[in-house]
């Protein structure tokens, strides 16, 4: 009996797991180039964004839903699009001091941004862009 509840546990936490992985990553990385700078490195499922909102005051999402609403079918509608195309630089912009750079790999926007005060990286699935616009709109008021 006990092996069975075991190989049930295992099971569903095997399949859990692989959920989590289909679904991507948000990798978040900042190194500020100072003494003493701060070094910020997330790396979170991307399916507990969605879920992690929840726990957001009702009223901030609120706020986030007014501010964004013209910008939220836009996010959409880019999002499905660049899924679409295959792995490219969308941006690069090269200045004397920084550097920014935006491309699309695999189901990702990956953002990288060296300046020198800080080095920042930012990826993203973009099919979590879109889910998080879906929420965002079924909060707020039609426009």
């Amino acid at each position: 009996m006990l092996g069975k509840v075991m190989l049930g546990l295992a099971g569903t936490t095997a399949l859990a797991g692989a959920f989590l992985v289909q679904q991507g990553t948000v990798r978040v990385s900042v190194d500020e180039h100072r003494a003493n700078g701060r070094h910020v490195h997330l790396l979170v499922p991307a399916a507990l964004v969605p879920m992690g909102m929840r726990f957001v005051p009702v009223e901030n999402l609120l706020d986030a839903a007014t501010q964004a609403r013209l910008f939220l079918p836009t996010i959409r509608v880019a999002s499905a699009e660049l899924a679409r195309l295959p792995d490219c630089d969308l941006v690069e912009v090269q200045d004397v001091n920084k550097y920014v750079k935006i491309t699309k790999r695999g189901g990702s926007l990956v953002i990288d941004v060296q300046s020198p005060e800080e080095t920042v990286h930012v990826s993203f699935p973009l099919r979590l862009a879109d889910r998080i616009a879906a929420q965002l709109e079924s909060l707020g008021p039609s426009a």
